[in-house]
């Protein structure tokens, strides 16, 4: 008998965690929820044309595509089984995704089909970028090396312009035809205001150890950049030694990177990624299911729910009610209002 009275109120109370409602921030207007993907791989990155249609990437040339807002996903033929890293949509019909080995492909049907682009170009380094501002002028950034390619035919045909800087880069960002910037692992960047014809060192973020892992720009002045951050701290006798604090690093530039402030969120785990939809409302998503939002401009950042343990690698937002994230294990997770 009581051996049943504790089975039961364990039942009771195991039921009414799972039911209940996460713990919000105070005034939030919307709440993240868990999508059905239909897939366990890793998912790198999400793009979304309008609030409706969408697309995921990742491991083993996984794309995925939704045309309800993320309430059903399909996979799409992506012609490769390469891990692909990152897209981007400039239409409903047209994008490009790019990823390991120097693949690069491209739609103009919103997916239906998949073209490869840039073989002879990449010569099969990993790309880890990518950067369209419209159907013609585009930009794909190598993980490492002397180059950066552009096209100005939709992907047809692709020029080399070199760089200064051969280190390992993390991420790529245009907000027009001219101006753009090439994102690198320790923090500093490269910056063109010639559509890159020619690229200018700008310092980046300060710190004694760094690691970067996305950038947003939202205009010529406005950019942010997510990460970690470390620090060296002695043993005594003069010794040192670099901790790495894995506290969610952003950082905040107002005058087109010249310049960048720290606004670190404390979350104890790195952050992958980052998006905002105006100057003030951003998010950005990391290690172990690490949501935190911000609605100055990322001077600030609160935790937010996530519902999940998976890391995540992805964050994009067509306005302030609707956002989608993704990540390993084949999670999406949609922002909606309440």
């Amino acid at each position: 008998m009581f051996l049943a009275a504790l089975l039961t109120a364990t039942f009771l109370l195991t039921g009414s965690r799972q039911d209940a409602q996460p713990d919000l921030p105070k005034g939030a207007q919307g709440v993240w929820r868990a999508q059905s993907s239909n897939t366990d791989v890793t998912l790198t990155d999400v793009a979304f044309a309008d609030s409706s249609r969408g697309w995921a990437v990742g491991v083993g040339g996984t794309v995925l595509h939704t045309s309800d807002g993320g309430t059903t996903w399909e996979r799409q033929d992506s012609g490769t089984t390469v891990t692909l890293l990152k897209m981007s949509f400039v239409s409903p019909e047209e994008g490009w995704a790019v990823g390991k080995l120097g693949v690069v492909i491209h739609t103009r049907d919103g997916g239906k089909t998949w073209e490869r682009q840039a073989a002879d170009a990449t010569l099969g380094l990993n790309l880890l970028g990518v950067s369209f501002v419209d159907a013609q002028t585009g930009w794909v950034m190598t993980e490492r090396g002397s180059v950066m390619l552009k096209t100005e035919d939709g992907g047809k045909t692709w020029a080399r312009q070199f760089i200064s800087n051969t280190g390992l880069r993390s991420d790529l960002a245009f907000v027009d035809a001219r101006q753009g910037w090439a994102v690198f692992a320790g923090g500093s960047l490269l910056r063109t205001s010639e559509g890159g014809e020619t690229w200018a060192h700008q310092p980046g973020v300060n710190g004694v150890q760094l690691g970067t892992t996305g950038a947003f720009f939202l205009d010529e002045n406005n950019g942010w950049i997510s990460g970690w951050r470390g620090k060296r701290q002695g043993l005594g006798s003069g010794l040192q030694f670099l901790r790495f604090l894995t506290d969610g690093m952003v950082a905040r530039t107002t005058d087109g990177g010249a310049t960048w402030t720290r606004h670190d969120s404390d979350t104890g785990h790195t952050l992958r990624d980052v998006a905002f939809v105006d100057a003030l409302r951003g998010w950005a998503v990391g290690a172990f299911g690490t949501i935190v939002g911000s609605d100055d401009g990322g001077i600030t950042w609160i935790p937010w729910p996530s519902g999940t343990e998976a890391g995540l690698r992805g964050v994009a937002f067509v306005d302030r009610n609707n956002g989608w994230a993704v990540g390993e294990d084949g999670t999406i997770l949609k922002f909606g209002p309440l």
